[in-house]
């Protein structure tokens, strides 16, 4: 699907983080389309997952073609399928997560796995020493949340059943546009 840049990276950086954050995005999407939107996590119990009103696609070339779709829930659209359909990849895209009454929103960004812009719900509403705690569970949480999807996603993506039973799964969730 998406391949690794021969280019000399800076230090602290790792080939796969030209891609595994974009495949992670895409699997992510289509997780979201093939499990209701759910998945089971190890210490977390139901999530629920999506993408939410942002995703931006690009193609990897010296003069990358960018897609950005806003508002309402862009990854449902003909144009995001599309996109996907034409060989872009997903640069970057708001995600929506949902645990028990606790919904959250974060930017993830493809290239080096970078997360940023979160929102928590806002639960306490006495100032002080309980706000900080319960804004630290709540950051806590969202983040764990996402590594326990990436661990899956990984897992899935590194075992043997890949290339034959996952990736032409996703491959004709894609030709569907």
């Amino acid at each position: 699907m998406i391949h690794i840049s021969s280019s000399a990276n800076a230090i602290g950086e790792h080939a796969a983080d030209t891609f595994m954050g974009r495949e992670f995005l895409i699997w992510l999407w289509w997780q979201s389309e093939q499990g209701f939107a759910n998945m089971e996590l190890p210490h977390y119990g139901s999530v629920d997952f999506w993408i939410d009103d942002r995703i931006r696609f690009s193609t990897s070339d010296d003069k990358p073609q960018v897609s950005d779709l806003k508002g309402g829930a862009p990854a449902t659209t003909l144009e995001a399928r599309t996109a996907l359909a034409a060989g872009k990849t997903i640069e970057s895209a708001r995600l929506g997560l949902r645990i028990k009454e606790r919904e959250y929103s974060l930017e993830f960004r493809g290239e080096g796995l970078q997360m940023g812009g979160l929102k928590v719900p806002a639960e306490c509403k006495d100032p002080g020493e309980e706000q900080l705690y319960e804004r630290m569970f709540l950051l806590e949480e969202a983040w764990g949340i996402v590594d326990a999807l990436f661990v899956r996603f990984c897992e899935q993506r590194l075992d043997d059943q890949w290339s034959g039973r996952h990736l032409p799964s996703i491959r004709e969730w894609i030709g569907q546009a």
